[in-house]
């Protein structure tokens, strides 16, 4: 099975995590053919916009996939899935096209921390936001910064600390959604903003993009060595 369907239409490149009887999840491979996906997009002059979305309609993604056999010990493991995830965000986040997520069903943990590095986000009228890492006592610095730079303290508190998941029109008032649209309308939406989007001037788009995510990249980076500090810490305490 292709992991990830690639596919340009319009000028829109259309990315589909391809994994629906894994929840889509994000497998080491899967990432590396979204990453390489998006470093191809951005070299790529028929190219004028992203568009992100998950396969089969009930998960968009559900994060890192936990029970892949990465063939190393536990807490290496644990550590390349960190390292693996953090690169997939910045992939999105430093794609000098415009970049769309497109959301249909449940889009949890690592998969709404890539889904949420998109310039914009659409979620489909029966799409979910969780973020349940804090229920599986595991710090996210990470999560907080993605979730706060979006919708603010308030919002990232409720899906980071108290663990609430967000239906999508409460995504879309604390602004952590851009759009919400119904099953229908939601392809030709999101295809026609990314579209929009890619008409727009590509280097004064990738100069405003690189400026306005700068400080982002920043925090994001800085919460990643964070996390990583506090799961050492876990670890130690444990011993």
């Amino acid at each position: 099975m292709t992991l990830l369907i690639d596919d340009l239409d319009g000028g829109v490149r259309r990315l589909t995590l391809n994994r629906p009887q894994a929840a889509n999840a994000l497998s080491r491979a899967l990432q590396d053919a979204l990453v390489a996906a998006l470093q191809d997009a951005a070299g790529d002059h028929a190219v004028r916009g992203v568009l992100i979305t998950g396969a089969g309609g009930r998960v968009f993604s559900a994060g890192a996939d936990l029970r892949e056999d990465l063939g190393l010990p536990l807490l290496e493991a644990k550590k390349l899935r960190r390292a693996l995830l953090l690169r997939s965000i910045l992939a999105v986040l430093d794609c000098p096209k415009p970049v769309v997520a497109m959301v249909r069903g449940k889009c949890v943990g690592g998969g709404a921390m890539l889904a949420l590095m998109a310039d914009e986000v659409i979620l489909e009228t029966g799409a979910s936001v969780s973020m349940p890492e804090i229920a599986l006592a595991m710090p996210s610095p990470l999560g907080i910064t993605i979730i706060q730079a979006r919708g603010g303290r308030q919002a990232a508190h409720r899906l980071m600390q108290a663990n609430r998941p967000m239906d999508a029109e409460t995504a879309l008032a604390c602004s952590i959604a851009d759009d919400v649209q119904d099953d229908v309308a939601l392809d030709a939406t999101a295809a026609a903003r990314a579209a929009a989007l890619g008409t727009l001037d590509h280097a004064a788009y990738a100069t405003n993009k690189a400026w306005l995510n700068g400080p982002l990249r920043a925090r994001i980076i800085a919460a990643a060595a964070a996390a990583e500090a506090a799961h050492s810490q876990v670890h130690d305490d444990a011993h």
